[in-house]
């Protein structure tokens, strides 16, 4: 797992993220800065936990050796268990 990589990724999404929470406070009305702007400064924040969360999960995923070996479907090829219709 390459963190500089991980932390540009995730850096370009804050500024872009934050870029859009900006321009909703630029275009909120005077007197109502913050009703105005503060879900966008909230789903921001959300948006990039969320996908830093993703990225950097599936970075450790990736980097990790065994985990494709780990991974299986319940219902896969490999599921010889009868279905409900054969019951």
């Amino acid at each position: 797992m390459d963190h500089d990589v991980l932390m540009h990724q995730m850096r370009e999404r804050f500024e872009e993220e934050f870029a859009k929470a900006l321009q909703a406070l630029e275009d909120a009305p005077d007197g109502h800065w913050i009703d105005a702007s503060e879900m966008a400064f909230r789903d921001a924040a959300l948006t990039v936990a969320r996908e830093g969360l993703e990225l950097a999960v599936q970075a450790k995923i990736d980097a990790d050796p065994t985990a494709q070996a780990a991974a299986f479907s319940p219902s896969g090829p490999g599921d010889q268990r009868p279905s409900a219709r054969a019951q």
